[in-house]
């Protein structure tokens, strides 16, 4: 078998920008904390930045997951002004590195493979970041096959998997170990009150589980895909042809759902996350229609023409016109021309325990899910 992995600077950028795709406009920017020098300075160093097939993982080995858990808000990502109030500095550079390693003193167990928690734009490139660093592979895989905004939308809560106990580190070097909590819902209520304490994000260690149990519950091959998609994008635009259209193309069941300008943008930091609105007035074959999108980090729900259309757990993400290049609902401005593209759901979400865990209900809409290639075809 071929390599599978990063081996040139081109390689990180085409593979945040896949992951970058899959992260329904949330999962934070690669850009963000230094992921991408990070990726780079790995080659520089000789940092193996390769994967393994789920399926060779062997039943025993013991899988942690590293993640940054927090608000992926404008204002989360100016912080001199409160550091210097509190007197805080960095000190840690790559907390989730921190984070695996304080988890194996606390438990007395070493990890042998790392594994995403998501695919989004800081999480999937940080946890390769993190398996070089720790000299350990890494799973071709994740645990929700796009962003999610919380860990209760992902595999192993949907297989009553616990994440604790677990390691929270910061950029400042504090570090929390929580042995025992309730439940997933309170764990995550926790690590989110710990990100914003943090000034807006935490790494965490979380999710020790055996390959037996990851293969079982994994989404496959998902960093291969992330690759993928990011070189279609580019080689499209370098060839002269549409990205859009190429991306649409090289995916098993992805629709461009509507083309637009976007012309009113709500959000608020609310509990951790980032809620917001994002209104697309249609243009070429959408002209004189409309498009809403809900997102809590990550776009969650969509209305054409004031009527419930797309939701999750389908992904919906907003790319460039004319680039291709994914958009964070970060930095989304009014003005922007988009193309907005769904792909269908994970096979993993595809049951009634994938919808309450992603589905409008989860998201307080009495609204139920109708299928995206139901609705496009």
């Amino acid at each position: 078998m071929g390599y599978k992995g990063l081996r040139t600077t081109q390689d990180i950028l085409d593979f945040t920008r896949g992951a970058d795709f899959l992260s329904a406009n949330g999962g934070g920017n690669p850009d963000e904390f230094g992921l991408r020098s990070h990726l780079e300075e790995d080659l520089t160093r000789g940092r193996d930045l390769s994967w393994v097939d789920l399926g060779e993982l062997p039943d025993d080995a013991r899988v942690v997951c590293p993640v940054f858990s927090g608000s992926i808000a404008p204002q989360s990502f100016d912080l001199s002004g409160t550091e210097r109030d509190l007197g805080l500095k960095q000190v840690i550079e790559r907390p989730l590195v921190a984070a695996v390693r304080e988890l194996e003193a606390l438990t007395g167990k070493e990890f042998d493979y790392v594994i995403a928690a998501e695919i989004g734009g800081i999480n999937t490139g940080a946890a390769l970041d993190t398996a070089a660093n720790l000299g350990l592979e890494i799973v071709d895989a994740d645990y929700a096959g796009r962003a999610v905004p919380e860990s209760t939308c992902s595999t192993p809560s949907l297989h009553g998997k616990a994440v604790y106990p677990m390691v929270l580190v910061d950029f400042y070097g504090d570090v929390i170990y929580v042995k025992d909590v309730q439940n997933n819902r309170m764990a995550e209520r926790l690590v989110k009150h710990v990100a914003a304490g943090s000034l807006g994000l935490v790494g965490c260690a979380r999710l020790s589980l055996a390959g037996k149990e990851v293969k079982e519950i994994a989404v496959p091959a998902t960093l291969s895909e992330c690759l993928r998609i990011g070189r279609t994008i580019r080689q499209a635009r370098e060839a002269g042809q549409d990205p859009v259209q190429a991306i649409v193309h090289e995916l098993d069941q992805a629709w461009m759902l509507f083309q637009g300008t976007i012309i009113s943008r709500n959000w608020e930091d609310r509990q951790g996350y980032m809620w917001g609105e994002h209104e697309v007035e249609g243009e070429g074959d959408f002209a004189g229609q409309q498009l809403k999108l809900w997102f809590k980090n990550e776009n969650h729900m969509s209305w054409l023409n004031g009527q419930p259309y797309v939701a999750s757990p389908d992904i919906i993400e907003l790319v460039d016109q004319q680039t291709g290049e994914p958009l964070s609902n970060t930095y989304m401005e009014k003005g922007h021309r988009v193309a907005v593209l769904g792909v269908r759901r994970r096979p993993q979400f595809d049951n009634e325990q994938g919808l309450e865990a992603l589905g409008p209900h989860h998201w307080g809409f009495d609204i139920d899910f109708r299928p995206i290639e139901a609705l496009v075809e």
